[in-house]
């Protein structure tokens, strides 16, 4: 049987009550040579249930339950390990994608052999109709959009908005040391070997409710300081060490420098807002170099040596 074109992949944790919608929205594709790998992360809900229902209709269903809990983006590199299509395309449980937009990313990719990440516009859907535009479309040439979304962090989009080549893998699955951003890590890795196509077109529909992980961990204070510090301690490293194999350091070295600033001013601003000991903290904080004051923040407001 030859491998798919597409390997559509959805990751599940207790979203019974949605990912019928997710699945709905795979199945009504005007493009139909993909697979569906449904990864579930030990629901205790009716996800297995919900999921069943579309086993029983389409063939091209495959559903792996997961022994043990493996957390959100080692679910996403399990389905990776799994997909046998030449494009990988993602969809989160409670997601759902426009009915043209498999067709839409596979025709830019099949056209475009130096684009190695695609993506569009979204729009959010539940508790808000938010439209999520970027001031581009069309071929982007890869190193601007790294120095962009350093920049201005993920206008790329999430999981579910964006598609890139299977074969582009070696670069590397998701890092699961990064806490609140391993998905645009994963794409400037992809646009390290390639270029980006950004369509000027909703094509994909992310849910925003309460119950959604990246709500839990702003919600938490401590949980958000702690990401906002990650942020320019990653940036930093991005640039120094080379991470996405261009010479950011070197060509840029004024725009790296405003990226760092920038960068540092949201993790300044809000210890700053949440501290008693403002004094203490504005000795260690440097906007070039955030490492003394990330490991001031472990120490003194996690209590960790």
């Amino acid at each position: 049987m030859p491998n798919p074109k597409v390997s559509v992949l959805i990751t599940a944790y207790n979203y019974g009550h949605y990912i019928g919608d997710a699945i709905q929205s795979v199945l009504d594709q005007t493009f139909d040579d993909f697979e569906l790998i449904i990864l579930d992360n030990q629901s205790t809900d009716d996800t297995i249930d919900v999921v069943n229902t579309f086993i029983e209709k389409d063939t091209r269903i495959k559903f792996i339950v997961n022994k043990t809990n493996i957390g959100m983006f080692r679910n996403y590199n399990e389905g990776l390990l799994h997909a046998r299509g030449e494009y990988i395309k993602f969809l989160n449980a409670d997601d759902k994608f426009h009915p043209q937009i498999l067709e839409k990313f596979v025709k830019i990719l099949d056209k475009y052999h130096d684009v190695s990440l695609v993506t569009s516009h979204r729009q959010y859907f539940h508790s808000s109709a938010e439209i999520q535009k970027t001031n581009f479309s069309g071929l982007q040439d890869a190193k601007e959009m790294i120095l962009l979304a350093l920049s201005k962090i993920n206008f790329i989009g999430e999981p579910t908005t964006v598609m890139f080549r299977r074969e582009n893998l070696n670069v590397g699955l998701f890092d699961t040391s990064l806490i609140f951003f391993a998905d645009l890590d994963m794409w400037l890795r992809q646009l390290s070997v390639g270029n980006l196509y950004i369509v000027n077109e909703v094509l994909s529909y992310v849910r925003k409710h309460e119950a959604q992980g990246t709500q839990e961990l702003r919600g938490n204070t401590d949980k958000a300081v702690f990401i906002a510090l990650q942020w320019p301690e990653y940036v930093r490293n991005s640039i120094l060490m080379n991470r996405f194999g261009y010479n950011l350091y070197e060509e840029n070295k004024i725009t790296r420098n405003k990226i760092l600033k920038k960068a540092t001013k949201v993790a300044h601003r809000l210890l700053f807002s949440n501290s008693n000991n403002n004094a203490r903290i504005r000795d260690y904080f440097s906007p070039i170099n955030p490492t003394l004051y990330f490991r001031y923040f472990i120490k003194n407001i996690f209590n960790r040596n």
